[in-house]
């Protein structure tokens, strides 16, 4: 049997690290035509860090600074340093997983370099090459944050071990990347269901004795004889029910020998028990691996058993047609900055209930204890990867590099959630050009994007998230999504100033995509607490805010085409130096978004009560 993953979040210490400021940051840019960005204020420039020799102890999750002070915007570089005794485990190697490092990270074990990660959301592992058992480690995280220049990011640039670091086994037979999705089908509405268990993954390598060819049985007379079969590892699947049946499955992992592949398993489950946010369901799933007699391989999950599809241009869950009615969120709590605590997840769940909201958004993947905490609460998620205004200038989906490095944070922002029953849908991207018909390079991003995520999760209907705005005509391209998420803002941004437009338009995109399901997937106007008492004409204040966000929901109300609506966003969140969102000028360093219903410590605004009213008389089954 494996020796347990040992978590790694006590014990550290960090210090700055010697490294050249970084590069001015220009403004994100909006949503305006493009070629003609209309950017607020101008280039935000930072500090060089300084090398200390002094450790200090500090808390892993954790940010550099959580004050989101002007200057530190363009981020800065530091190191991580932890001792620990590592444990001994006969026949177990260990990796080191963490789950984000925001924004790159070079591992080092022991003074010598075990791994790079680029990716500032999503997880990974590197190999605890050089560990020694028994005796005292040295694991060194060298984390630099400071971010490029031609990369769109409005939100605010956290830097540090933002996430949990834990260390875990790996066995001689090991299925990386494990993947448990359900296959349900259902002829009526959440009834005279069937359903499969999906398992996919990476079979890793297999020992040197096992790619050896193997012995020969004796022939007759002269013959070579046969060769003998090898030993197979062997994948073990049990599921408990939340009635208590249990069903089980065993499958040989037959094949190759001499490289990693991949694993596809299917597995029925009679009379599944569905997942749905009235009835969020949970079975008890335990995977593991067998080989030549050992377990070298055990994961433990909860999951959920439901269908999610797209017919006639409308979402079903469980066969059964459903609205969503919900609010985005970001990693971002006063104090804590990224690196969320228990109690931060327990408070957005809870605001996520109070304000009745069945389903919730971010730019990036939630971390793996809040996608379990809204598998339970019955909260839906829009699951999105973070290329956002990638293809504005300087166009970063304009090489075969950098395309190529966007899909596959699709692909692993994909990985990281497809467990959840509460994850919907995968979005590849977020308000990409109004014309990708036109646009070879970011058409080609989406099409291989799309591609990419149907196949990590064909049970999934796949998204896209674009700018809301009329008169750009059909785009071909969407087509190949089933989901179209948009963004608008009609009434606040001057580019879209008549709110009577709105309805004119989502009438056109029904007409334009008749087989996508439509969702609203942002909407929502400042409502900043220094422009509180504002009139309400005067954008900024409360009162605009409020009567903003009724005039949209009432048009959602009217449209019976559209699947959902979801509000940017519950919480104001830290962002861009200088940022006023459309209100009127004025004075502060304003690097707050206030877009939230929530204020960033958490107070109701006046709106918060106009949405929970709208969400609490939309049923989610029309």
């Amino acid at each position: 049997m494996p020796p347990k993953a040992i978590s790694l979040n006590t014990g550290w210490e960090i210090r700055e690290a010697g490294a050249a400021p970084p590069a001015p940051q220009p403004p994100p840019p909006d949503e305006s035509e493009e070629g003609q960005e209309n950017r607020v204020g101008g280039k935000v420039r930072g500090r060089a860090s300084q090398a200390e020799v002094a450790w200090t102890p500090v808390s892993v999750p954790s940010v550099f600074d959580p004050d989101a002070a002007p200057e530190l915007f363009g981020g800065a570089v530091k190191q991580y340093r932890l001792r620990f005794v590592a444990p001994k485990a006969k026949g177990f190697r260990w990796a080191f997983r963490f789950e984000q490092v925001r924004r790159r990270a070079t591992v080092y074990l022991n003074g010598r370099p075990i791994g790079v990660n680029a990716d500032p959301y999503t997880p990974f592992e590197k190999a605890a090459t050089g560990l020694r058992p028994g005796r005292v480690n040295e694991l060194v995280v060298t984390v630099d944050s400071r971010k490029s220049p031609k990369l769109a990011e409005g939100w605010w640039n956290w830097g540090g071990i933002t996430r949990p670091v834990t260390l875990v086994p790996r066995g001689r037979a090991q299925v990386a990347d494990l993947g448990l999705l359900s296959e349900v089908t259902c002829k009526g509405p959440a009834t005279r269901c069937r359903a499969n268990l999906l398992v996919d993954g990476i079979l890793s390598r297999l020992p040197k004795e096992a790619r050896r060819q193997a012995p020969r049985a004796k022939g007759e007379g002269r013959g070579p004889g046969r060769l003998l079969p090898l030993p197979q590892p062997e994948l073990q699947v049990t599921l408990r029910s939340p009635s208590g049946r249990v069903t089980k499955g065993a499958f040989p992992l037959a094949g190759g020998r001499g490289a990693r592949r991949r694993v596809t398993l299917r597995m029925p489950v009679p009379r599944p028990e569905l997942w749905s946010p009235d009835r969020p369901n949970l079975y008890r799933a335990r995977v593991q691996v067998a080989y030549k007699g050992r377990v070298e391989q055990v994961q433990k999950m909860p999951l959920g058993l439901r269908s999610v599809t797209v017919k006639r241009g409308l979402l079903y869950l469980n066969n059964r047609r459903i609205q969503l009615r919900g609010a985005s969120i970001h990693d971002d709590y006063p104090g804590r900055g990224a690196a969320l605590t228990a109690a931060n997840m327990n408070t957005t769940v809870r605001e996520l209930q109070e304000l009745g909201a069945n389903v919730t958004r971010s730019h990036y993947v939630l971390r793996e204890a809040m996608l379990r905490r809204l598998d339970r609460a019955g909260i839906m998620v829009w699951n999105q990867a973070p290329v956002w205004q990638r293809d504005r200038k300087p166009n970063l989906l304009g090489s075969a590099r950098t395309r190529s490095y966007a899909v596959r944070q699709v692909e692993r922002t994909v990985k990281a959630a497809r467990n959840h029953p509460s994850v919907i849908t995968h979005s590849v991207a977020n308000e990409l050009t109004f014309t990708p018909d036109r646009k070879p390079d970011t058409r080609r991003f989406l099409l291989d994007a799309e591609e990419q995520a149907r196949d990590l999760d064909p049970t999934l209907p796949i998204a896209i998230d674009i700018k809301g705005r009329p008169n750009y005509g059909e785009q071909l391209t969407y087509g190949r999504f089933d989901i179209i998420g948009i963004n608008q803002y009609f009434g606040w941004y001057p580019w879209v100033a008549d709110f009577n437009l709105l309805e004119p338009f989502l009438a056109e995109m029904r007409n334009y995509y008749p087989d996508n399901a439509l969702v609203m997937t942002e909407f929502g106007a400042e409502g900043r607490p220094d422009m509180a008492e504002a009139p309400v004409s005067e954008k900024g204040s409360y009162g605009f805010q409020t009567q903003h966000v009724a005039s949209t929901m009432d048009v959602v109300d009217r449209q019976p085409y559209l699947s959902g609506a979801i509000h940017w966003t519950l919480r104001e969140f830290e962002i861009f130096p200088g940022w006023r969102g459309g209100a009127v000028q004025g004075p502060g360093r304003n690097t707050r978004h206030h877009k939230g219903v929530l204020t960033y410590t958490g107070e109701r605004k006046p709106a918060w009560a106009v949405l929970r009213d709208h969400f609490a008389r939309t049923p989610l089954y029309p």
